[in-house]
């Protein structure tokens, strides 16, 4: 990456972080991995938490999970 975008990216990083270049290229490589693994734990999360919320409401209805989503999407 050049400078000019690797200062883009630290812009609102702390300290020398965001006007130092050696120091930029660092933090900003290792915050484009913790985004990009961030993404995936996120849809985990997400996955997971929709999977307790269905079967929370499931078991509400006293139902099968399988046939809850199913009177869910059908109707």
């Amino acid at each position: 990456m050049n400078k000019k975008k690797i200062f883009k990216l630290a812009k609102g990083f702390r300290g020398r972080a965001k006007n130092c270049i050696r120091i930029a290229r660092k933090r900003v490589e290792k915050a484009l991995q913790y985004s990009y693994h961030d993404r995936r734990t996120k849809r985990r999360d997400m996955r997971s938490l929709w999977i307790e919320r269905i079967n929370a409401a499931s078991r509400q209805h006293s139902l099968l999970s399988l046939s809850f989503l199913f009177f869910f999407v059908f109707g």
